[in-house]
């Protein structure tokens, strides 16, 4: 009797820290998320402040050019000068229009300044309507999070020209996401998801099925021919 009461408290302590663990990782990445989510909504905020100095800049390049042709009829080096300061400020605001939805502009913009910057190439074919059928914020966080991950495969490519392909295409009251990027190591997948051994990694992808789910939307994972292929419809 004793030693039957002993087996059932030991299984009644593994099932009972095992869904404390459960419990722990889930509050953990629900406050993961929301970290997530501030930080792309400050990019966000960051770009839109970029988008005002723009219109600034825009509205003053009369007085630029003035200053030119001063500068070019005195003096020449200095004209120079002020022309690569122009084109310093202009280069910081940039922001491309893919869409018609400006938050999307603005996660895309902000990526393609990181692949530029690491010398890979972000190829974009974006239709959507102003207004999404999901929230802005999940969908940039899904957006985010997808192409975060094919920026840090291509860094571990052996791959002279590395790029990644991105299509949005908006269809009804549903949104079509997929984005393509060649690997050189095959992920490992579990029950059709990649999984990371690596400690610290996964996070990106787990952001995504989460989010996904949240809207009710369809995720896919997929290799084929060293091509990693991610399609989403919310």
């Amino acid at each position: 009797m004793g030693f039957a009461f002993c087996i059932a408290y030991l299984i009644f302590l593994l099932v009972y820290f095992k869904e404390f663990e459960q419990k722990q990782e889930i509050r953990q990445y629900s406050d993961l998320m929301e970290i997530q989510l501030m930080s792309i909504q400050k990019e966000i905020n960051q770009v839109r402040n970029s988008r005002q100095e723009l219109s600034i800049l825009r509205h003053d390049m009369r007085h630029h050019l003035n200053m030119i042709q001063t500068f070019l009829q005195n003096d020449p080096e200095q004209a120079q000068k002020y022309i690569q300061e122009i084109n310093d400020a202009y280069d910081d605001t940039v922001i491309t229009t893919y869409s018609k939805n400006d938050t999307l502009n603005s996660v895309i913009s902000i990526y393609q300044t990181r692949f530029t910057e690491k010398n890979l190439r972000l190829e974009c074919n974006v239709r959507t309507q102003a207004e999404l059928p999901c929230p802005d914020i999940a969908i940039c966080t899904i957006l985010s999070n997808a192409l975060e991950n094919a920026m840090h495969a291509l860094e571990q490519s052996s791959a002279d020209d590395g790029w990644a392909k991105l299509t949005i295409t908006q269809k009804n009251h549903q949104l079509l996401l997929e984005i393509e990027n060649p690997v050189d190591q095959i992920p490992k997948f579990v029950n059709g998801i990649p999984a990371s051994t690596r400690k610290g990694h996964g996070i990106g992808v787990k952001s995504i099925v989460y989010y996904v789910e949240q809207l009710h939307g369809q995720y896919h994972f997929s290799v084929s021919d060293h091509m990693f292929i991610l399609r989403i419809i919310v």
